[in-house]
């Protein structure tokens, strides 16, 4: 299969989803930081308009109740920086400090008593809106003497412009810090996070391409979750690099094997004929050890067929149709018997009435013969066959009560070329899985110990019979 190519899409790169998502967060960290700050500073800046013309309105308590010269007061009120002062206290009220005895119209009263941090961020967004606006009332308590209340007039641009200076003071240094935490942010996780990342994915690219070359192993040690990830798939393509070797080798092998084994098979059918006339010969001693030597002609030829059947390249050749399982349990049952000597040795079936497959029935007589045969000559006396449907496959469980499988087996029963009993060939097991795969299926082996083995076929179902064909006997509960 050709590698995949690489995601050509500058959008979409870790790196840069990285670099949004850290702008984005250093402009709503600016944000947070921003508005708090802008209402703590209108709220600064009103109370010391307070204290100021609280100083200034003492000018005229000062006095004695006499009349200040009008440009004193324009002078003070000016370095308070507001157009009207009045002073309360408990018991009296001090005239208001004016630049003439014109009214002014008043269009908003804030109370610095009242004033929270909330209110005041509000009422700075709203001020810097609108510039041009009525003069603002300012009540609040000063600090120059807590018990003295202060009432006063500015107009409303001396506010804006120092909320919009504040603003800018505010906006330039948390902006500095912003983009410094931002940029060092990135920079950590970009060396800590995307970069490892990257170089994984070029590694596991390389790999794709060409997964025999050996690959240099990664400069980073981490003892993190990413170390582990980056060793986790070292591990896992120097795994799968020796699996890829040792099959390739195996297939070498194998087609080595298949054209030795065919010529094999014409030396060996020669013998066949010559050990026939052997067993015609009129000296007793060359007739009894004919029988002999056909035996063990035959069992090479079998050799020979089976190790050039699993050595074909390409998936079996399949021939499905839809077929009742009782009947292909009973002639399995039968030839295995048969092929082990032992006809005392009983298969029941355990399956619901119009149980079919649909598979290739040659194919799956092997399975089972192969099955049966091996538990029959491990010892088994009983084996039992029961299937069931489960979303749309036929599970079959082939369970026997022979002595299990030798442990080095048992760790993996369906390698090829190894063999639980003396003179086996060892590739019995590897053919049957073979074949289910073919079918879309799976084998497994499910238990195995002293009390007896068991093996797993899940393989597609077929339609429901009502009856079996003809010339074929019904399901048995026992196959004989």
């Amino acid at each position: 299969m050709p590698p995949a190519a690489a995601p050509d899409r500058p959008g979409k790169s870790l790196a840069r989803l990285l670099l949004r998502l850290t702008a984005i967060f250093a402009v709503l960290a600016l944000g947070a930081i921003l508005l708090p700050a802008l209402g703590r500073a209108c709220h600064d800046w009103l109370e010391a308009r307070v204290n100021g013309a609280h100083l200034a309105a003492l000018a005229l308590e000062a006095a004695g109740g006499d009349p200040l010269d009008p440009a004193l007061q324009d002078e003070l009120l000016t370095l308070a920086g507001v157009e009207l002062v009045s002073l309360r206290t408990p018991g009296r009220r001090l005239l208001p400090l004016a630049r003439d005895d014109r009214p002014l119209q008043v269009g908003t009263t804030i109370d610095l008593r009242s004033l929270t941090l909330q209110r005041a961020t509000l009422l700075s967004l709203r001020l810097i809106a609108n510039r041009d606006g009525l003069p603002v009332r300012v009540i609040g308590v000063s600090a120059v003497d807590p018990g003295t209340i202060v009432d006063l007039v500015i107009l409303r641009a001396p506010i804006v412009d120092a909320l919009r200076a504040a603003a800018a003071r505010i906006v330039t240094t948390g902006l500095v810090i912003a983009l410094a935490g931002a940029a060092l942010l990135y920079l950590a996780l970009r060396l800590l996070l995307v970069r490892p990342i990257e170089e994984l994915t070029e590694s596991i690219r390389r790999f794709e391409a060409d997964p025999e070359a050996p690959q240099a192993p990664s400069r980073r040690h981490r003892d993190d979750e990413i170390g582990a990830a980056i060793a986790a798939v070292a591990a896992m393509q120097a795994t799968i690099r020796e699996d890829l070797w040792r099959k390739s080798r195996l297939a070498a092998l194998g087609t080595a094997l298949a054209k030795v084994t065919h010529d094999l098979r014409g030396v060996l059918a020669t013998a066949l004929l010559i050990s026939d006339r052997l067993s015609a010969s009129s000296d007793p001693k060359v007739r009894a050890a004919a029988p002999m030597l056909l035996g063990a002609i035959e069992r090479a030829i079998a050799l020979a067929t089976r190790t050039m059947e699993f050595a074909r390249e390409g998936p079996p050749t399949l021939q499905t149709s839809t077929f009742p399982l009782a009947p292909l349990v009973a002639e399995a049952a039968e030839a295995a018997k048969a092929a082990a000597g032992r006809a005392e040795a009983t298969v029941t079936l355990a399956a619901g009435p119009g149980l079919a497959l649909t598979a290739d029935r040659e194919s799956l007589f092997r399975v089972l013969l192969n099955l049966f045969r091996n538990a029959i000559e491990a010892g088994a006396t009983v084996i039992r066959v029961a299937a069931e449907r489960a979303e749309g496959m036929v599970a079959i469980e082939i369970a026997d009560d022979g002595p299990g499988l030798p442990a080095a087996l048992a760790a993996d029963p369906f390698r090829p070329f190894q063999s639980g009993r003396r003179g086996g060939s060892g590739l019995g097991l590897a053919i049957a899985r073979d074949l289910v795969r073919a079918h879309g299926g799976e084998i497994e082996l499910a238990a195995t110990g002293p009390s007896g083995t068991r093996f797993r076929l899940t393989l597609p179902e077929g339609p429901a019979l009502d009856q079996a064909p003809a010339g074929e006997p019904a399901a048995p509960e026992q196959a004989p």
